[in-house]
């Protein structure tokens, strides 16, 4: 039967009710922030001047939106019907939102101090008109209330008023007073409405593709880390040196806090970190993100350092590989000279114990021609292989020359590569640095031995350094060479005979 597991104390009960509660308070924190916009453009008026650009500014103003994370409910010429439509659906996404924006393009007019949009059908005549064939702004005002959040309202609807002359000539007879432009919104607490000119007055549509207005606002959320207000404050001044100073965008703005309408990290935060990458790939990412930036430029030289640094070290291992292959070819060479040697001094050594072991052999006497004709033909081959053994010793110290002509080839090279990287005595990455302060190409490697370990001693100099060297129990083939030379050259001395005995 198993016991009970141990009841925690209250100590225990409210340190970990503590612990919930702190995880359950973090939760929003790293939820995902909700926004959501309504784009409205209406250009295609059937009782009004249309507009040429604002499905331009529509169109313009949701891709821009989409990019800093809204979800766009967006219409275009929409009519009565429509508009009422967007703006429900608007409405129930933006319960419980945490930024919601609107945006409309399109005719807008003030009656009686309250502001209204214009649909595409609209006929407007008189007082009854306004009521019911347009769109209240309050109503719009009413959706952005679902939110929980940041409200945004931004109206490029600042147009001139096609039905003032029309309205305002039943003024006589009816109590109401129309305006151009827009009225100032009067309920804007925890707002942040941007209107395209000042109240009361009337912006320009634009030439080109889009509004002065729409233009400027479009451009400005493209730049990451502009806190709201001043975005809204560029974007005024962008419009009023366009327009001449003839158009000033408004903004009222009720928020306790920053907003971020694109928050994206600026190129300031992106530098931060990757400032200390050597990844060049990563250098050209931010150069092709920020192309202005001034940052751009520390990572333009730094790419060019990267760069120069890399042809740097091809250079340094092309030589590397050049001087490693010539060094190796000229091993190879001398291998193959002392070899030949070798062969001559064992060559001439055979020949000389064999007139040695010819010496005390009793034979016929020959005559004296026929002797006369074997000491010459010994003679001149003994001359022949010391001239070929002479020979063998001047290309072995011509091999000699040409290894330490490398040598200083190879001194000469590292110095220059390190005079024109300007770090004489200090290597950078990938170089190594000598006891006398030069840099050395690639990493440190034993001097090449060119020399063989044992070369024989010419014939007619070292014998006496050679025997003297030489082990009791058997001479070097150094050794046995030099005495095979001296015994053809006629000496036979007990030394060389035992030295000759001990190498057979």
């Amino acid at each position: 039967m198993m016991s009970p597991l141990p009841r925690p104390s209250p100590m225990q009960r409210l340190g970990l009710l503590l612990a919930l509660v702190l995880q359950l308070l973090a939760l929003p924190a790293f939820a995902e922030e909700r926004r959501v916009a309504l784009v409205i453009g209406n250009s295609s008026y059937r009782n009004a001047q249309p507009l040429p650009n604002t499905l331009n500014d529509a169109r313009d103003m949701a891709v821009a939106l989409r990019k800093v994370g809204f979800e766009v409910v967006d219409g275009l010429d929409l009519d009565k019907r429509g508009m009422d439509q967007a703006v429900t659906r608007f409405a129930r996404l933006a319960r419980d939102a945490d930024a919601v924006l609107f945006y409309y393009a399109g005719h807008g007019l003030q009656f009686n101090g309250e502001n209204y949009l214009v649909p595409v059908e609209a006929r407007v005549e008189d007082e009854v008109s306004v009521q019911y064939e347009t769109t209240r702004l309050n109503d719009v005002i009413t959706a952005l209330g679902f939110a929980r959040g940041v409200k945004i309202m931004v109206l490029d609807a600042c147009r001139n008023n096609p039905f003032v002359r029309q309205l305002a000539s039943k003024q006589a007879t009816r109590s109401f007073a129309v305006g151009n432009g827009l009225a100032p919104i009067a309920r804007a607490q925890g707002m942040v409405v941007a209107y395209a000119t000042q109240a009361n007055d009337v912006a320009a549509d634009g030439a080109g593709r889009n509004s002065p207005f729409t233009a400027a606002l479009v451009q400005e959320i493209q730049t990451p880390g502009l806190e709201i207000a001043s975005m809204f404050r560029r974007v005024q001044k962008v419009v009023h040196d366009a327009t001449g100073g003839r158009q000033t965008p408004e903004l009222s703005l009720s928020l306790l806090g920053d907003f971020y309408l694109n928050r994206e990290e600026t190129d300031a935060d992106v530098w931060r970190a990757i400032r200390a990458s050597d990844d060049p790939s990563v250098l050209n990412g931010f150069i092709k993100r920020f192309p202005t930036s001034f940052f751009a430029i520390d990572a333009r030289t730094k790419l060019d350092l990267i760069e120069r640094r890399a042809a740097e070290e091809r250079d340094r291992d092309r030589l590397a590989r050049e001087f490693s292959e010539r060094e190796r070819t000229l091993l190879e060479r001398l291998k193959q000279a002392e070899r030949e040697r070798q062969q001559a001094a064992e060559t001439l050594a055979r020949r000389a114990m064999e007139g040695v072991a010819a010496a005390p052999t009793i034979a016929p006497a020959p005559t004296q021609p026929a002797r006369s004709d074997r000491a010459a033909a010994e003679r001149a081959e003994k001359e022949r292989l010391a001239s070929e053994l002479a020979r063998k010793d001047a290309e072995l110290a011509s091999l000699e020359t040409e290894r330490r002509r490398l040598d200083e080839e190879r001194l000469m090279q590292e110095q220059a590569m390190a005079a024109r990287l300007g770090t004489l005595g200090s290597a950078p990455a990938g170089l190594g640095t000598s006891n006398t302060g030069t840099l050395t190409l690639g990493a440190p490697e034993p001097p090449l031995q060119l020399t063989a370990p044992q070369r024989p001693a010419p014939v007619d100099r070292r014998l006496g350094e050679t025997l003297a060297a030489t082990p009791a129990a058997r001479p070097t083939p150094a050794a046995c060479a030099s005495a095979l030379a001296r015994a053809q050259l006629g000496e036979f001395s007990d030394q060389i005979r035992d030295v000759l005995r001990q190498c057979r």
